[in-house]
């Protein structure tokens, strides 16, 4: 789960979306599980994002992470990079939605990260996509 990054900074100089000028952020679980984190910038308080592995809601999630992105994080191997989506929280908590198409990429060696920004495919995932898809479902039904 995401109890490995507890307690790291992590540096994202600038690329996440609409927050160009928080580069440092501190990460910590939220849960015993470590299913939930939270992103704090250091450079400004009111900045913060929940954040989860996408992998653990999508199963069939996946993207190419391109070259230009592996050298920017200095990434070797992608046993080294983390992978997380930021979470758009709601209330009820189980109507909140996930970012699949501007994933976070971390280098766990280097503390170096990214917000990608996947390019749209036809029927693929979005910026929205519910986080318990599965409850949604079973609500539609």
């Amino acid at each position: 789960m995401l109890n490995s990054l507890h307690g790291g900074t992590f540096y994202f100089h600038g690329s996440l979306l609409g927050f160009g000028g928080c580069d440092r952020f501190q990460f910590q679980t939220v849960d015993e599980e470590g299913v939930y984190g939270y992103l704090q910038s250091e450079e400004d308080e009111a900045v913060g994002f929940v954040v989860v592995n996408p992998f653990l809601f999508y199963s069939d999630y996946g993207f190419e992470i391109e070259e230009q992105a592996k050298e920017a994080l200095k990434l070797e191997s992608h046993e080294d990079a983390v992978i997380l989506t930021i979470v758009t929280v709601q209330e009820p908590f189980d109507q909140s939605t996930v970012n699949l198409l501007a994933p976070l990429v971390i280098n766990l060696k280097t503390s170096q990260g990214r917000q990608l920004v996947l390019p749209p495919k036809q029927g693929s995932l979005g910026t929205r996509e519910p986080l318990f898809r599965h409850v949604r479902a079973i609500r539609e039904e």
